[in-house]
């Protein structure tokens, strides 16, 4: 035994070495999840979190400057989704022009005289007139959209402006009943309650739930930290089963089987140096994400309260990704071969498992698919803690997880490397 952990430490110490020679790739593994995770943390720091998110252009066409106009610009001017610009005078075409041009992604058409309208039209409903017999038609309020502003984004617009017309609609209402009553009963009418001084109900405040006490609010930093240093931890299965297939060409292996090296000891020797590499990624993304993320207008990263459930998530998805890693090694032919399957089965896994778009914009279907990647149980590990509030016995089933995924390809490698031998 004695003897085999020698072995192992020399071909530990040889595969370090070969690492080490590389610089260029070295300095690729550490800094390319580190600047994903900063460009993509910031870019879409508005898009997670309690911030307004995305906003917009508006184009509002008041030719109506009275109740209606004036409570479309108002609505649009507290809405932080967007950017208003006011016109009095614009036509249609012009409009749509530059929507066309992209200087605006949504333009509302207030008609001239749509206070008066809508006014004559309130008369009549309260006059109790016959609707075949009425003559003001409803006020119609036109909107205009860019084809590129997301269909989901302009329901959100669609919806102030439909919830603007409904406050109006109540405003215009409550003047045309008090001005009846006031004729109706004369001096003994008092007016109506104000209810905007008197609420029914409480404005709605939603509350995030997490496993601990209290706990944040999902940023950008906190899906893409996990999710980039999950991705290259599995990227690194490249030109680990590169060199491995290198040394096989070269008869390196092939020597060690002959001094009747077990197989476990020729692929740990490979498995440390890039669990090592793992963690220093790992580290190195987390102290970015925590310390100089803030400085450059990012939210910071919160590390959660269960140090130890983060190096166990951080653990197993190294196992897990240098067990797929070997697997692909022994199993391909050609370092061309290894370098391609590798590279495209990680991004597919990504892909599924949330790393590239965030589960939760995902269809139900691809959700459902998500569970058959390994990078999907390690995003929500690390979810898990940095978002939940959740410890260690909140991560044990994805860490178990990474783990049989990693025994598995271990196990399927050694087979292989031996029926080789």
């Amino acid at each position: 035994m004695k003897g085999n952990l020698a072995k192992l430490r020399a071909s530990i110490v040889k595969d370090a070495r070969i690492l080490l020679r590389d610089r260029q790739a070295l300095i690729l593994f550490f800094t390319m999840p580190v600047l994903f995770v900063l460009i993509l943390s910031l870019s879409l720091r508005d898009v997670f979190g309690d911030r307004p998110g995305a906003t917009f252009p508006v184009l509002v066409v008041a030719q109506d400057r009275q109740e209606v106009g004036q409570g479309i610009i108002d609505t649009f001017r507290n809405n932080p989704h967007v950017r208003l610009s006011l016109d009095e005078d614009a036509s249609e075409a012009e409009a749509r022009q530059w929507l066309i041009d992209g200087q605006y992604r949504f333009v509302v058409l207030v008609p001239a005289g749509a206070t008066e309208q809508a006014k004559r039209r309130l008369g009549e409903v309260m006059a109790d007139v016959p609707v075949e017999l009425r003559l003001e038609r409803p006020v119609e309020v036109r909107v205009l959209a860019d084809p590129s502003l997301r269909s989901d984004y302009r329901k959100v617009l669609e919806g102030s402006l439909d919830l603007a017309l409904h406050g109006i609609e109540m405003k215009l209402g409550r003047e045309q009943l008090e001005q009846t009553l006031r004729v109706t009963q004369g001096t003994h009418f008092s007016g109506l309650p104000d209810f905007d001084q008197a609420r029914l109900f409480l404005p709605v405040h939603g509350e995030t739930v997490t496993k601990g006490v209290g706990g944040p609010t999902p940023t950008s930093v906190q899906q893409n930290a996990p999710a980039w240093t999950l991705l290259a931890m599995f990227f690194l299965t490249v030109p680990l089963s590169v060199s491995f297939i290198k040394e096989r060409e070269q008869g390196s292996l092939f020597r060690l089987q002959t001094m009747t090296v077990p197989p476990w000891v020729v692929l740990g020797g490979k498995a440390v140096p890039y669990f090592v590499i793992n963690q220093i990624q790992m580290i190195s993304v987390l102290a970015v994400s925590v310390y100089v993320l803030p400085l450059l207008g990012g939210d910071p990263l919160g590390l959660g309260n269960a140090p130890l459930a983060l190096v166990l998530m951080g653990a197993s998805a190294s196992l897990a990704a240098i067990g797929f890693g070997i697997a692909v090694a022994v199993f391909a032919r050609t370092t061309e071969q290894a370098a391609g399957f590798s590279s495209a089965t990680v991004m597919i896994m990504g892909a599924l498992g949330g790393i590239l778009v965030p589960k939760a914009v995902m269809l139900p279907i691809m959700q459902d698919l998500a569970v058959i990647s390994p990078l999907s149980w390690g995003l929500d590990g690390f979810l898990d803690i940095f978002v939940r509030g959740g410890g260690l016995a909140d991560v044990l089933p994805e860490a178990l997880a990474l783990l049989a995924f990693s025994a598995f390809c271990h196990a399927i490698a050694i087979a292989r490397y031996r029926r080789r031998g």
